[in-house]
């Protein structure tokens, strides 16, 4: 016979309204008594069904996540910060990736709603204007990162990507670079890359630098895109000395054509990244770039989302978090 939630109840010596609590909202129960009822659920091989549970009072205590990737790491850093707080409240999440592929957004936010998840984390802000209708039609919560919302409506936990980028600039002109190129995410993809493009552009004007068209390429976020475009700038007939790449991912890729075209990284050309990974500090040269708050911002996101849930809250929350330009060795300061 299979253990029941009044046999772990008994057996640790409390009652079944204390049990549950620990399933459904442990931050609620000590940490002692939590931990002796967990250790006894692991004895016992005891499986809460949360399906059953949450149809009887329509909740399934699950998250729906949305990103973009999964070949970038640094989603993954947000997604670790959104699971841990979603588990410490006693929630699940189910993850699903767009590959940026049409219709694909609207396909996982219909695949959740058959799940019944509570609410839905997105990575950026809906690209089909279809979703957004469709979660308003049945008024489900949901909150967006890594962008500012498009409805003043809808929470959101970002940082201010115009900012960011507008700081890169102002570091190569300080460092003597006037003519600065950008590989940039492409901007019907993702609205963070064309408000990284704006702050660039909004850096160049502060310093009375002309814009020029010429220098500034979108590509898809890839090692391989951005070698090919970092190629296109060194063989413009002015190519650039300093270039602000999208993504970390980017950089690497502009860092390899660099040096194929016999070109010294912080020697006589700047590179600057965004995300700040893992591999970044250990690149030749290491690489300067943008360090973002990817583990805080989905930490945020999730307790957000699950405070409207639980009826904790009706304000739209709407956190700005700040990024760090972290100074390596990939800008060389020009005499």
């Amino acid at each position: 016979m299979a253990t029941t939630i009044s046999d772990i109840a008994r057996l640790a010596g409390v009652s079944r309204a204390t049990v549950s609590r620990v399933i459904n909202n442990p931050e609620q129960v000590k940490e002692k008594t939590r931990n002796k009822i967990l250790r006894i659920m692991e004895e016992q091989n005891y499986v809460y069904n949360a399906l059953a549970g949450g149809l009887s009072k329509n909740s399934t205590r699950t998250l729906g996540l949305i990103i973009p990737t999964i070949t970038n790491p640094i989603f993954a850093v947000s997604t670790k910060g959104i699971q841990n707080a979603a588990a410490a409240r006693g929630y699940s999440i189910i993850l699903g990736s767009t590959e940026y592929a049409e219709g694909m957004e609207l396909n996982l936010v219909r695949l959740y709603l058959e799940k019944r998840v509570d609410g839905i984390v997105f990575t950026g802000n809906p690209q089909d204007p279809r979703t957004a209708e469709y979660l308003a039609s049945r008024q489900i919560p949901y909150i967006v990162t890594w962008e500012v919302s498009q409805s003043d409506r809808v929470p959101f936990v970002t940082f201010n990507n115009i900012k960011a980028a507008y700081q890169v600039v102002d570091y190569f002109i300080s460092m003597g670079h006037r003519r600065i190129g950008m590989i940039s995410g492409r901007f019907y993809e993702t609205g963070r890359a064309k408000k990284r493009w704006e702050g660039y552009v909004e850096g160049l004007k502060n310093w009375d630098v002309p814009y020029d068209e010429n220098i500034v390429i979108q590509k898809e976020y890839s090692v391989a895109s951005g070698r090919e475009a970092m190629g296109r700038l060194l063989r413009d007939p002015n190519p650039p000395t300093a270039v602000f790449c999208g993504n970390d991912i980017l950089a690497y890729g502009a860092i390899a054509a660099a040096k194929e075209h016999k070109r010294s990284i912080g020697t006589d050309l700047g590179i600057i990244g965004f995300d700040d990974l893992e591999m970044s500090a250990v690149m030749d040269p290491p690489l300067t770039t943008v360090r973002i708050p990817g583990h805080e911002m989905g930490s945020m996101g999730a307790n957000a989302l699950i405070d409207i849930i639980e009826g904790k809250t009706t304000e739209t929350v709407q956190y700005v978090l700040e990024t760090d330009l972290i100074l390596r060795s990939s800008v060389p300061k020009l005499k």
